[in-house]
């Protein structure tokens, strides 16, 4: 790693960060009032992890959308690459990604301790491994970063570029949410495709790092060909 691209990785996921520090206090108010005010099995026995499964995605998400808008001008201003702002990025992407279940995961202990709320990894049985349910949310929410950036990426090439970005990132936001819907039974899109899912989970692995990596190329070419509008 050059030293460009460590300060850039640097400052951007000190800026991702910040947004942490409001969402998370705003994810844990939501489950407090979700705890006391509904009563279901399933809920009762929820962890915060479990509850903010799905957020860490959507957050994720959108922090890939954003980062195009706000860091990419900055970085080329700066005399940054585009390839060096996509490695930062990638970087930032996978920092935050594991910082974000770190987190979630430490308050979802310390939570877990007092007697009002649960401790399940997931809402309703869990088909897996605890490991392999981790793992499947890191790939998952990495991914949907990807899918946010990609969506950023074609907007900023113009609103038909955009529309098209979006249907792209939903195809492999729907993918990789379909390969650990088996594993996990947890996911963002809550559809019903264990009939098609793989039940290996090594294979599972090796199908997301083939769709990570695919996504990767698509990024790597539409940030080498996008107009930068320096100011």
């Amino acid at each position: 790693m050059n030293n460009k691209v460590k300060l850039a990785t640097m400052d951007f996921s000190s800026q991702i960060f910040k947004w942490t520090l409001w969402y998370l206090p705003i994810m844990v108010i939501i489950y407090i009032l979700v705890s006391i005010f509904l009563s279901d099995p399933e809920i009762d026995g929820m962890s915060f992890y479990a509850m903010s499964l799905s957020a860490n995605e959507i957050f994720m998400l959108v922090s890939g959308i954003l980062s195009v808008f706000m860091f990419l001008e900055l970085s080329i201003s700066l005399g940054l690459t585009r390839r060096t702002f996509l490695r930062s990025m990638l970087l930032t992407g996978g920092i935050i990604t594991i910082a974000l279940a770190v987190i979630t995961g430490i308050i979802s202990v310390i939570m877990g301790l007092m007697p009002w709320f649960g401790t399940g990894l997931v809402m309703g049985p869990l088909e897996s491994s605890p490991v392999a349910h981790v793992i499947g949310h890191l790939l998952t929410t990495f991914t949907f970063f990807l899918g946010g950036f990609i969506i950023s990426i074609g907007f900023y090439r113009g609103f038909l570029g955009g529309m098209i970005s979006i249907v792209l990132s939903l195809c492999i936001l729907v993918a990789i949410d379909s390969l650990w819907m088996w594993q996990t039974r947890g996911t963002v899109f809550d559809m019903d495709v264990t009939q098609y899912a793989s039940g290996n989970l090594f294979m599972t692995i090796i199908f997301s790092l083939f769709l990570i990596f695919f996504t990767i190329a698509i990024l790597q070419s539409l940030v080498r060909s996008v107009p930068v509008k320096v100011k």
